[in-house]
């Protein structure tokens, strides 16, 4: 359990099942894949999800929540190899244990505690087109940090340690988020908000990309409907048909590294290590 490794660590279907129900309790649905993307987890659109899953009805048989994806292996090695190329958090520094639980709530800290572009989009701040693409280049990156502090606090009972980055550059941090709270009106928690028909248990609002897998019954339970299987592998043959819209294949080979942090104006320009 306290190990730290440089291994290929595989999600469990016991972990998913654990999962699933954290993510449903924040108004989401969890999904899992399996693309080589250099991503391990993502906040994404809305997943088309089946209401009973034990059920073979048809009609009004569908809700299309939030959904938050995972991806089915992480490489422990790489991310401890990369881990002082981030803004704050020393990810190198969490157990194999911890690994999967931090992505998660990574995730979920997107919506528990991050700036909302959308409403600062709204705002009469964004009038200015060169001052809103600064500010939305920053509420990103801001964003990532806020994220990493909400997982860690999730997930570990002990101080967040920093990269060399996140050591050196502590003052320009909270001078970057207190600029954002005072040019945004602050953070958002969207976690909380309950989503219709999301319930929990494991045969409510399961993706049906979820149920499309061959080993469906082994990620979700043995009393599947078997119709609803079916019906589940015909919309992901569709769906495939164009990967480039279906997330998270359209990102796979799209990933940069991030540029540097750009702190408020009266604070120093933050930069993540080479």
């Amino acid at each position: 359990m306290n190990k730290r490794t440089n291994t290929l660590i595989r999600i469990t279907p016991i972990e998913y099942r654990e999962f699933a129900e954290i993510a449903k309790a924040c108004g989401m649905v969890l999904r899992l894949f399996d693309q080589p993307a250099e991503i391990i987890g993502l906040r994404s659109g809305i997943d088309a999800s089946v209401i009973d899953a034990t059920s073979d009805a048809v009609v009004g048989s569908l809700v299309e929540p939030p959904s938050l994806l995972l991806c089915t292996m992480i490489d422990a090695g790489g991310i401890r190899r990369r881990a002082q190329s981030r803004y704050e958090c020393d990810l190198a520094q969490l157990k194999d244990a911890e690994m999967y639980r931090f992505w998660l709530h990574h995730e979920i800290g997107h919506g528990a505690d991050n700036y909302c572009p959308l409403s600062f989009q709204l705002s009469p701040a964004a009038a200015d087109p060169a001052f809103r693409r600064d500010i939305l280049n920053r509420i990103d990156q801001a964003n990532e940090i806020l994220a990493d502090r909400w997982a860690w606090a999730q997930v570990c009972d002990r101080p967040m340690p920093l990269t060399e980055c996140g050591r050196r550059d502590q003052d320009a941090i909270e001078a970057e988020i207190q600029y954002l709270d005072q040019v945004t009106g602050g953070r958002k928690n969207y976690a909380k908000r309950p989503f219709p028909h999301v319930r929990p248990g494991p045969y409510h609002a399961v993706p049906l990309r979820m149920l499309a897998r061959e080993n469906a019954h082994v990620w979700i339970g043995p009393d599947i409907s078997s119709t609803v299987m079916q019906r589940a592998r015909e919309y992901e043959a569709r769906a495939m048909e164009n990967p480039q819209h279906q997330l998270p294949e359209r990102l796979i080979g799209r990933m940069t590294a991030r540029p540097p942090f750009k702190a408020g104006r009266s604070a120093p320009v933050l930069r993540e290590a080479a």
